[in-house]
Order: structure tokens, then sequence, then C-alpha cells
């Protein structure tokens, strides 16, 4: 039974650190990197950048890299997990984090954020609306249909939601604009402890039973798909 505590345990957390430090998902960060340089290379400094869930910080700090010539970059997370905020702040200090809950009123002033993430995170597009600049990006990442096809097809992990992309772009439509779906999909090639962090940072950690958890420890190795949809939107000017 889940624990009464906000966001992920520390558990989790230390298992997305230990599964994304051996850059499994460094593809995404790539694409997420290279999405948002695009649209830093329209607009002049200063920028503001806030990643709306950022768990234990990891594509924040792999943005910090990309963008390291950026001059008077601000970059903020925000998580409702105490655990990933002290976990991120920790190693990366040259970004702001903040505990905060996404579906509440968020901390942040008016219009006063350039780029918004929001990566495998909740989403409050009102909020989303009321601190982003006009014409300002967001980039929402979500699992593709396959994302672990093969692992889903051994253990019994919660489902990905049919028509997903389709029910976020609605869920945004009176605040922004869809401007592109980028898909990134590969195959990974996990061994035992891979698996499990891999299934621990995600909400299956909370619904699996012990004959799940017994069966996920036999397995020696295995090769998934890992699917991502990264969604770039523009907030309206009216928004």
């Amino acid at each position: 039974m889940r624990k009464k505590q906000a966001g992920d345990t520390k558990e989790m957390v230390q298992a997305r650190r230990s599964f994304l430090e051996r850059g499994f998902y460094q593809p995404l960060a790539d694409t997420l990197n290279t999405l948002v340089s695009a649209y830093l290379r329209e607009h002049a400094s200063p920028i503001n950048v806030l990643d709306a869930g950022c768990g234990e910080g990891y594509y924040l700090g792999r943005l910090q890299q990309s963008l390291s010539q950026q001059e008077q970059l601000c970059l903020l997370g925000l998580d409702v997990a105490k655990d990933a905020i002290r976990m991120a702040a920790k190693r990366y200090p040259c970004a702001s984090f903040v505990v905060a809950n996404l579906k509440e009123r968020l901390v942040i002033a008016d219009e006063s954020i350039h780029v918004l993430l929001n990566i495998f995170a909740p989403r409050n597009p009102a909020e989303f609306a009321r601190v982003m600049m006009p014409a300002g990006r967001l980039i929402v990442v979500i699992p593709g249909a396959e994302h672990m096809a093969q692992l889903r097809s051994t253990l019994p992990l919660l489902q990905i939601e049919e028509n997903k992309q389709q029910h976020i772009v609605e869920q945004f439509a009176p605040y922004f604009t869809l401007l592109e779906a980028v898909p990134v999909s590969y195959e990974l090639d996990l061994k035992r402890e891979e698996v499990q962090q891999l299934v621990m940072m995600t909400p299956n950690y909370w619904h699996l039973s012990d004959e799940a958890r017994r069966a996920m420890s036999t397995i020696q190795s295995l090769r998934t798909q890992v699917a991502f949809i990264c969604l770039a939107f523009q907030k309206s000017v009216e928004g």
C-alpha cells in the first residue's frame, strides 16, 4: 500500500538517479536540449527556465551543461518530493530548487518563465500559462505507446493511457498551441539491477504485488524498447 507522503520516496529518487546516471535516457535529454536551444537562438538573455516536476534534477543539469555558453540563464526546478529536491540541490548548484506541489498555485511571478519543462510529471495548464511569457515554449514529455513494451510483457506494469497525446493537446488547448511532436525511441539492454531501477523509479513502484516483485528479481537481463514523445507548445498570446 502506498505511504501517505508527497511525491516519490527516497528509494524511488535514488533508483532514478542511479538509472539516469548510467546514460540510459541521455538521448531524451539531448532531444530536450536541442528543442530548448532552438528556442533560445531566437531570444536574447536573460532566459528563465522552469522544470516543473524536476525530480532529482537530471534533465535540468543536462540542460545547464548544454547551455553553459548561455549568459544570464536562470534555472529553477520544482518538485513535491523533499528528498528529490535535496538531492537535486546538492548535485546541481547552478540551479535553484524549491519544494512545491504542481497541482497548486506555483510560487512564481506572472509571465516570468521563457521555457517550461514538464517531464513525466503532473500538469497544471492554467498555472503553466500564468507563469509563462507570451509566446513562451512549453515542452511536455510523455511515454510513447511502445514504452517498455518488452518489460510490460514480462511484468504486470501500469498501462500507457490510450490516446494520451491527444488528451494532453486538448488539455492545453485553451492556453497553448502545439508546434511539434518529436518522438524518441530506441532499445536498451538492461541487467537485473537496472531493470529493478527502471521499475522502481516510476509509479509502477506503488502497484507491484509481492509476486510481481519476486518475478522481477528473477530477470537476469532484458532488452526493451523505450519510447517518448516530446510535445513542444507555444503559449498563445491571449493565453
